[in-house]
């Protein structure tokens, strides 16, 4: 490796560090800032950044077949943020929200799943998952200049929206089981 990779990659690596010191201390001024520094690749790198240390660290858990367990863990760390922000902007679309695009509204989510990081610890993933929400709702006020109240009932839609969706498919597969 030449020296200016070895500089790539470290400045990669501490500006990912400084991303999610920032999501975790200071979400608003994180997410006021959003738009202007980050584009939406940025935003996917950091997922998948997040998504691939999560599966690695809830790897270590795993009694056999580590690497079934990396790649179930993977899928989840992947997929579950893209259908949490097309829920998301099913219901900013139902709300009246339709100038959103769906990348702004990945992008919200795609940051506020910095909390991969540390959901792998067992126990501590339900309490992540509601700091999850509150960062979206953070970002959700600091992005798309929405009352606080507003946040609260566009999120409180989403989950339900996300718990129908997992109620239907339990009742489909079940259902096409018969």
């Amino acid at each position: 490796m030449t020296s200016i990779e070895l500089s790539t990659y470290r400045s990669m690596g501490i500006g990912f560090y400084r991303d999610v010191v920032k999501i975790v201390l200071n979400p608003k001024s994180f997410f006021q800032t959003m738009p202007a520094e980050k584009d939406h690749r940025a935003a996917v790198t950091f997922l998948c950044t997040c998504a691939v240390i999560y599966s690695i660290a809830a790897t270590v858990f795993a009694y056999e077949s580590h690497a079934t367990y990396f790649v179930l863990m993977l899928a989840n760390g992947l997929l579950y943020p893209v259908v949490t922000a097309a829920a998301l902007r099913f219901v900013l679309y139902a709300a009246g929200a339709s100038k959103t695009a769906f990348h702004t509204t990945f992008a919200i989510v795609a940051y506020a799943n910095a909390v991969l990081l540390l959901a792998w610890i067992p126990g501590i993933a339900p309490f992540t998952e509601i700091f999850k929400y509150y960062l979206i709702g953070v970002g959700l006020v600091q992005i798309l200049k929405m009352s606080r109240i507003k946040a609260f009932t566009i999120i409180v839609a989403t989950i339900s929206a996300l718990l129908l969706m997992l109620y239907l498919a339990k009742a489909f597969i079940v259902g096409s089981a018969m």
